[in-house]
């Protein structure tokens, strides 16, 4: 089976995005690393931990750039968006947008990489893994820092300067190229690998904002989130029916295809924890639907979309096959024993 402890392969779009634009040949550097290129536009694939942690490294090797982290993330553009970058999109403010980031990013990456501390006159966003090849985890934590800092810009449509920036390593090119790209003091051989904002920054709105796309987005990261947690092969498929449900009605082979499993092998294992596929998708809408209907306010037709229903009357007939009732009723029901 696939590696339990993997990463969305989408995280890797706003890198091979931004290696295009440096004019380097990053459909070589996934190859080495053993990861299909076609992957990072494949909402569903997932990549090995230990594959994606050597992409990092083998960028910098194959272009001969050992700041090729911090050179990325210069130019990464919104364009390469993925579920981080709706979360940020449509929050209110730049705090919120990071703190969920933070909240959901067990949904995509096998490794935490965001933590935030917010205090009286700063705040601290800690970036990077912490563990693993230090050249990996200077390139990775680089790339993030000037990744960071686009991706807050194209959110708020201004410039934001970080107070002071601090790498856990030594420096791997001249000192100034660090400070043109970060816009700040940049300090090396610290405890941890951090960027510290003044502490108005994160008030500052995102000039994208949406508020029923935000609750959408959330909705969405909470349900992955709490299938992410379920290592149980019933718990992955659900994970999967979650990621491809996005994308239109999932099926049985893709899914199995995205597990590493034949279709065959995949009836096998689902049957011997007492299941099939048909069971465990039916049962992923309903409990979805009857979320969405009786604790939010969510319209029916963005259900019926949540859900991987084409249309609204496929939702509907599921729902009163489900419930014995329709959408509308099972929502007047809980506004009525409210």
């Amino acid at each position: 089976m696939q590696d339990e402890t993997a990463t969305s392969a989408t995280t890797l779009r706003f890198f091979t995005a931004a290696l295009d634009e440096l004019g380097e040949d990053w459909h070589h550097i996934l190859r080495v690393c053993e990861i299909d290129p076609a992957s990072v536009e494949d909402p569903e694939a997932r990549i090995p931990q230990e594959r994606f942690d050597r992409v990092w490294k083998t960028a910098s090797d194959v272009t001969g750039d050992p700041c090729i982290g911090l050179h990325a993330g210069e130019r990464v553009h919104p364009h390469a968006v993925n579920l981080f970058g709706y979360l940020m999109l449509s929050s209110a403010t730049i705090g919120a947008g990071l703190h969920r980031v933070a909240r959901y990013q067990a949904v995509l990456t096998g490794k935490p990489w965001i933590k935030i501390e917010e205090e009286a006159t700063c705040v601290r966003v800690r970036i990077g893994m912490t563990e693993g090849n230090p050249d990996t985890c200077a390139i990775h934590a680089e790339y993030f820092a000037a990744g960071l800092l686009q991706i807050m810009g194209w959110v708020s449509e201004q410039e934001i300067d970080p107070i002071e920036v601090r790498f856990s390593h030594s420096p791997r090119a001249d000192t100034a190229e660090y400070r043109r790209i970060l816009r700040a003091p940049v300090h090396f051989e610290t405890e941890r690998n951090e960027m510290l904002f003044a502490a108005g920054v994160f008030a500052l709105p995102s000039q994208h904002a949406n508020a029923r796309f935000a609750r959408l987005h959330e909705q969405y990261a909470s349900q992955l989130l709490e299938i992410q947690r379920d290592k149980s092969l019933v718990g992955r498929v659900r994970q999967q029916l979650s990621e491809q449900l996005e994308s239109g009605p999932p099926d049985r082979s893709s899914v199995a295809k995205c597990l590493a499993l034949s279709d065959r092998s995949l009836q096998r294992h689902l049957s011997e924890e007492g299941t099939n596929f048909r069971s465990i998708l039916d049962n992923w809408r309903r409990d979805l639907a009857r979320n969405q209907l009786q604790n939010h306010d969510t319209p029916i037709a963005e259900i019926a979309y949540l859900t991987g229903f084409s249309e609204v009357s496929s939702f509907t007939r599921a729902v009163k096959r489900w419930f014995g009732c329709t959408p509308g009723q099972l929502r007047l029901d809980r506004d009525i024993s409210s």
